[in-house]
Formats: C-alpha cells, structure tokens, sequence
C-alpha cells in the first residue's frame, strides 16, 4: 500500500528505539502520538514529536497535531523522535536492571514447579500445538551475508542501484527480528540513495548524503556490476 510506510521510533529520555513502526500516510500527528504513547508511555500533552531522515537529520518538526503524517514528508525508513517535556523520574530505571532486585531459583527447584513455563511448554510440545513444535527460525540472511565482503561490486535489486560494498554485518540501534539480522552497507554510483553512511547518528561508514544506502544481506546481487555510463545506450544505436 503506498499510503503505509514503516518508520522507526525513539525517545528523548529512553535510549531503546523501535523499528518497523507501520503508519499510515493519512493518520493526523495527533493519532500518531497517541499510538507512540502507548509504546513509549509519554502522555501526549508531554509530547513533541521530530521526523528525522534515516541518518538521524532533523526533517521537521512535527507541530501541528492536525496535520496527516505524509504532510511532514515522512518516508519509509525514517524516524520519529519523541520529545518529552516532563519525563517521569521513574522513566530511566525502566531500563536500569541494575535496581530491579533479583529473583534466583534453582533449576532442580524449577523442575519441581507444576506452574512454571518449561512444565507448559513441555505439555504444548506433547500435545504438538504447533506454536512450539517446528516453530521456524526468524531469517537473519546471514548465509547470504557470508558471500559478500566490503569492496565487492553489488547491484542492489530494488531499482537496480549499483555501488560498491562499504560495511556488512549487523546494525547497533534496532530492536526484536531486526537486531538478529545481517545488512549490507552500499556506497551508490549516483545520488540515488537515503543515507550518508549513519544510523541512528553513528558512522557505519564514510558516504556523502544521498550516496548510502543499507539494505538486507538478501535484497542485492555482487558481482561484475561496473557504474552504468550514460553513453552506452546512445554507442549501441
């Protein structure tokens, strides 16, 4: 659907991010807030949002709770930047583990427990409910990743963009499947791109703005891609 994009989330005061946010183009600024607060927990009258490019740039600042989302210029890959005005003191010991007290048990005293989740679990895989008999592996393409290395020519399959390979592996800052899963970074021929080589502000490699692009292990080919000339049409009539 070309009115949906997938943006990326993060917070003034958290350092988590979220990725792959599903929005609508047509949501108003303020519906967008309101399904930021129930992932972030910032009230929306505590809340001004930023839309930053995927290199962490300042796009605009999001001001007008009625306008739609796709007024803002927001793109797929892009990211939305909460700014809280009154950021709860609790909110940073939400990721300091260090104040939780922790609870410890003995795994020969774990096994003993009718009500724990290995007990569950067990019954599920015996009754072979299918959630956790067979359950498939998320992909991380780091197979694919294996065959490519920095320096190598690519042809990047959406568009057909060529460039050379600058960074492979994977990428600090996102979170659940994302974070498992293996990227390629690409230094692009032309200004065809959506990156200066950053992510989430961090230099993966050196790119001028609009060269850089980083996509998924599986989404390009390497091989013998030489830059297209603009000439070799106009040789072969």
């Amino acid at each position: 659907d070309s009115l949906t994009v997938k943006l990326n989330a993060s917070h003034s005061h958290l350092s988590m991010k979220m990725a792959e946010l599903r929005f609508d183009l047509t949501q108003s600024v303020l519906s967008v807030k309101e399904n930021l607060e129930k992932r972030f927990g910032t009230p929306v009258q505590n809340m001004s949002l930023q839309l930053q490019d995927s290199s962490g740039n300042l796009v605009a600042s999001m001001n007008d709770d009625k306008a739609v989302l796709g007024h803002y210029g927001a793109h797929q890959g892009y990211n939305l930047h909460i700014l809280d005005s009154n950021p709860s003191p609790a909110m940073g010991q939400i990721e300091d583990l260090s104040q939780v007290k922790k609870y410890e048990i003995s795994d020969e005293d774990y096994s003993k427990r009718d009500d724990s989740f290995r007990k569950f679990k067990e019954k599920q895989i015996k009754n072979k409910n299918p959630a956790f008999v067979n359950k498939p592996d998320v992909p991380t393409f780091k197979e694919e990743a294996d065959k490519i290395k920095v320096g190598d020519r690519c042809q990047v399959h959406l568009g057909n963009r060529r460039g050379e390979v600058k960074y492979v592996g994977k990428l600090e800052g996102f979170m659940f499947n994302l974070a498992e899963q293996y990227f390629v970074g690409v230094l692009l021929d032309e200004p065809v791109g959506d990156s200066d080589g950053k992510i989430n502000g961090k230099k993966v490699f050196d790119c001028p703005m609009k060269y850089g692009i980083f996509v998924k292990a599986n989404e390009l080919s390497v091989g013998d891609f030489p830059p297209l000339d603009d000439f070799d049409d106009d040789e072969d009539e």
